[in-house]
């Protein structure tokens, strides 16, 4: 079920590579115009072009990452008249009227993204996200992508403002040293851009069940005397596969498999440590009874866990 949901929900990877396209769209139009200043206007027209695309992005991906896929593709109806308007601009009107109207569309569209991205950081507002571990890494990831599109529109704003040249290029750089951070995060750390089913409450519930009867089973059945159990197995036994259950355990039991497995182990060899019957069983035959197949691996866990060897605490209750 979760792989079938991985797949419905990869679209949003293509969100995030249309925004940083778009982006580089406009950034792309300041490297030009530094390097060929006499193309102007054609290139502001054309960085307008992504600039209006940007907003409508940026409110689906944060909006699809969060919360549920939401496209309305009305949103990016103000781009697709600018694409049809350009061509008749383009031949008609006074180079000063042009001049005049491109201006102006600039600053509107800059006041566009600014409504999108107070649309996008909206959605922490009016919506009550799961607060969960994973969940919670990616709303840091968004706070980080929205405050480096606020940057970079903040870099728009200066560079439609101010005239000098040596601002302009400052600003450009730091531009583009920005979005090239967002794309490392989103190559480094793909788990953390895309939406994944574990983010709706449906699939947390699911998954937080999971873990329950992962343990409930391990318990119950005694599962982790067995030395040579592992995560497929347990996995198998309860109807999923290894990588959900591993995502369950640590989301919700807040450990991985095998320290829950070895937390196991030790509190049962707790009870054959107390228990008088086995006062005769040596310690290495209760480190391999509770479902260890290494002496030296029994002891180190014990001494984690309980702070003093078996035969310390054996001998203290035997005491009592």
């Amino acid at each position: 079920m979760i792989e079938k949901k991985n797949r419905k929900y990869s679209f949003t990877k293509y969100l995030l590579a249309a925004i940083l396209l778009a982006f580089s769209l406009r950034i792309g139009k300041s490297v030009i115009y530094i390097l060929f200043p006499e193309y102007g206007g054609t290139l502001t027209a054309i960085g307008i072009v992504g600039m209006l695309a940007i907003g409508p992005l940026f409110w689906f991906y944060i909006y699809a990452l969060l919360i549920k896929k939401k496209m309305n593709y009305w949103h990016l109806t103000p781009m697709l008249m600018l694409i049809l308007v350009l061509p008749w601009l383009a031949h008609n009107g006074t180079q000063n009227i042009k001049h005049q109207i491109i201006s102006f569309i600039y600053k509107t569209s800059l006041v566009h993204m600014l409504v999108y991205f107070i649309m996008g950081i909206g959605v922490f507002y009016q919506n009550d996200l799961p607060s969960t571990k994973k969940q919670n890494k990616k709303v840091k990831w968004v706070i980080i992508f929205v405050s480096a599109m606020f940057l970079i529109w903040i870099g728009f704003v200066v560079q439609a403002f101010l005239g000098n040249k040596t601002i302009y290029i400052f600003v450009t750089f730091s531009e583009v040293l920005i979005l090239f951070a967002i794309a490392l995060v989103a190559m480094t750390s793909y788990h953390l851009i895309i939406r994944s089913p574990n983010n709706s409450l449906e699939n947390e519930l699911w998954l937080e069940n999971l873990a329950k009867k992962a343990v409930m089973v391990l318990k119950r059945d005694r599962l982790y005397v067995n030395s040579n159990l592992s995560i497929s197995v347990l996995a198998n036994t309860i109807g999923t596969n290894s990588h959900t259950l591993s995502l369950a355990l640590n989301n919700y039991e807040n450990q991985s498999f095998p320290k829950l497995l070895n937390q196991l182990r030790i509190e049962y060899s707790l009870i054959l440590l107390k228990d008088f019957k086995n006062r005769n069983l040596s310690i290495e035959a209760i480190a391999f009874e509770s479902g260890f197949n290494s002496l030296s691996v029994f002891y180190r866990n014990f001494k984690n866990y309980k702070g003093i060897t078996p035969a310390e605490y054996r001998k203290i209750h035997e005491q009592r």
